[in-house]
């Protein structure tokens, strides 16, 4: 099973498949998606609390996890989530970095016909992606990978940070910082 495959089933929120609404901010992804937290219980901590397409700094911590991850707590593989986007994700820019760690895998999530990577990558300790959705790939969003990260060796969870550049959904309206977020892979 790709990488691609294991998180796609393991960011659907709770209810998502019967069109239950909820805040899909909220809560722990199952089936083995751990959202990483800032350590806040103010989801907006970390971000200016401004829109994606203002350079908006979403280091992907948002989201409430009780405990946060622990400190000694490691990964080797991440993913960028979408968690809702109603009129869906036309286009995005995302940063994901781990300073120190090495990209050894870079997989594309729901849009992956017009993905592409155009800054650092496999080698680098960094990754910006980009994808416009010209297919309609992505109409409706609940809980959506849109990129998926594996590092050479496991990495820290609070060295592991996603940073939104923009995101735009098919309305062509910027989509808020807060729908974004970061998880870790088992």
């Amino acid at each position: 099973m790709s990488l691609f495959e294991r998180v796609a089933a393991a960011f659907r929120e709770p209810g998502a498949a019967d069109g239950a609404d909820g805040d899909a901010t909220e809560g722990t992804a199952d089936g083995g998606g751990r959202p990483v937290s800032n350590g806040s219980d103010d989801p907006s901590a970390g971000t200016d609390g401004g829109d994606a397409g203002e350079g908006a700094a979403a280091d992907g911590r948002s989201g409430s996890d009780d405990d946060g991850p622990a400190d000694d707590e490691t990964t080797d593989a991440v993913v960028a989530v979408c968690q809702r986007a109603p009129e869906g994700v036309r286009t995005y820019t995302l940063d994901v970095e781990a300073e120190g760690a090495e990209v050894v895998e870079v997989t594309p999530g729901v849009l992956e016909a017009h993905f592409e990577v155009i800054e650092g990558g496999v080698g680098h300790d960094s990754v910006r992606v980009r994808a416009v959705d010209f297919r309609g790939e992505a109409r409706r969003v609940e809980a959506e990978t849109l990129v998926g990260v594996r590092f050479a060796a496991p990495v820290p969870l609070p060295d592991v940070r996603m940073r939104l550049v923009s995101a735009e959904d098919h309305d062509g309206d910027t989509l808020p910082s807060e729908w974004f977020r970061i998880a870790s892979v088992s």
